[in-house]
């Protein structure tokens, strides 16, 4: 058990890194809001917004909060405990999906899936 320090970044994580160009396939990526050491703040309900570069979109946002009324198909979710979920797929063309997230007030993050194949 770790005491946390103040929320300073977003943080994110893919389940995979490759998935196949066929607008079927599937990356979950673990959405963190973390202090300056990379512990996750617990008690955050940031609001974080996503932006896909590339050919890919996002399929559903989602916190595990169950009294949340936000949508899931969105470009925005807000942090649950410091944690959220962003699903991408491919557009259908293979190449780098880039996910960027930012929440005001904390230093943003990116990550990139490649979708390989056809």
């Amino acid at each position: 058990m770790h005491t946390t320090g103040p929320a300073a970044r977003v943080s994110l994580n893919p389940d995979r890194v490759r998935i196949r160009a066929d607008r079927k396939d599937l990356a979950f990526i673990t959405v963190r809001i973390t202090d300056r050491d990379g512990l996750t703040v617990p008690r955050t309900h940031n609001l974080i917004r996503f932006h896909v570069d590339g050919p890919g979109e996002i399929v559903a946002v989602a916190n595990g909060d169950a009294t949340s009324h936000m949508p899931f198909k969105a470009n925005e979710m807000r942090a649950f405990n410091g944690l959220c979920l962003v699903i991408v797929r491919s557009s259908g063309k293979p190449g780098a999906i880039r996910l960027r997230a930012q929440a005001d007030g904390l230093a943003s993050a990116e990550a990139t899936v490649m979708a390989t194949g056809g």
